[in-house]
Order: C-alpha cells, then sequence, then structure tokens
C-alpha cells in the first residue's frame, strides 16, 4: 500500500513539473523566421555568435531548473511528511527557496550580496 502512495505521489510531482516546464518559454525554442534570413543572407559558414553565450546557457539552466527543483523538492517534501519528519520538511523548503531565488532572482541576490560586502568592508 505505501508502494502505491509513494508511486502516485511521484508520478504527480513529475506531472506538475512538466506541467510547470510546459508552461514557459523554451530557451530552445524555434529561431526566429527573419534572423535566419539575416543569417543566411550574410554569407557566414554556419554557427552562431558566442558572445551571449553565459546568457543563453544561463536561460537554459533556469528554463530546466526551476522545473526540476520544484519536483525534487516536492517529491522530497512528500516523503518527510509522510514520515512526519518535521525538521528535515522545513530544511527542503529553506533549501528550495533559497535555491529558486538563485534562479528565478539573480539580480536581487546579487544586490544583497553588494549590500552586505558593502556594510562588512
Amino acid at each position: 500500500m505505501t508502494m502505491k502512495i509513494a508511486v502516485l505521489l511521484a508520478a504527480t510531482a513529475v506531472l506538475f513539473g512538466a506541467a510547470a516546464a510546459a508552461t514557459e518559454a523554451s530557451p530552445l525554442g524555434p529561431a526566429d523566421a527573419q534572423a535566419a534570413v539575416t543569417k543566411s543572407l550574410s554569407g557566414e559558414a554556419g554557427g552562431g555568435s558566442a558572445a551571449g553565450a553565459g546568457t543563453r546557457f544561463a536561460n537554459l539552466l533556469s528554463g530546466w531548473g526551476v522545473p526540476a527543483i520544484i519536483a525534487l523538492a516536492g517529491c522530497l517534501l512528500i516523503g518527510s511528511l509522510i514520515s512526519r519528519n518535521i525538521g528535515a520538511s522545513v530544511g527542503i523548503i529553506a533549501i528550495s527557496l533559497l535555491s529558486l531565488s538563485f534562479l528565478l532572482a539573480p539580480q536581487t541576490i546579487e544586490t544583497f550580496a553588494k549590500g552586505i560586502a558593502n556594510v562588512v568592508f
């Protein structure tokens, strides 16, 4: 019986994570047609510019990381609540919120860290 509950809860968490990933704009979406035509007419031998690689990688990471963290945290949280381990539940919530804040609002974290550094140093 407990195995069926665990499988059902894991499947539910995966479905919710997939639904969250599907609602956001994908960084791997199709390229703009005008951009493809412009690149084709410029005569370049293929390959894009590496100028914005870090930004594109960050968008890709946040696009996949947020649903993955939510699904993983949901599974762990349900397991810790079933075993009535409140300490682990609070820890999972705190770590999830901290990691999601880094992925969803990096500018806020950067400003906060710079403010602390200015006060300390």
